[in-house]
């Protein structure tokens, strides 16, 4: 019983710190299809990108943008920089798709 306590003492909060709680929205649907997937701050916003586009079989992805809506508005998401460098964490929707080229 001592293990499982010290397990979930002072870890579980400094480890929370280090997570972010994400959530991918496509054209083709969502990844995860329910709720979200909790990754380390320090991983590539890509590892997650690239995931979705294998679970939801998207074939083409070549001029996605990756976006987050902030209290200050939609922002881009760099998927080369990690969450912490893109200056996000908690919990997180991504959305993921096609640039919204202007249009006549």
């Amino acid at each position: 019983m001592n293990t499982e306590h010290s397990m979930e003492g002072e870890g579980g909060h400094e480890s929370h710190d280090h997570f972010v709680e994400v959530s991918i929205s496509t054209t083709a649907g969502f990844f995860p299809a329910e709720g979200f997937s909790r990754v380390p701050v320090n991983q590539k916003v890509d590892v997650e990108l690239q995931k979705a586009k294998e679970a939801l079989k998207i074939k083409d992805t070549a001029g996605w943008i990756a976006s987050v809506i902030t209290p200050a508005g939609k922002r881009p998401v760099d998927p080369a920089k990690t969450y912490a460098e893109n200056g996000l964490s908690g919990k997180l929707e991504i959305d993921w798709g096609p640039s919204e080229g202007g249009g006549g």
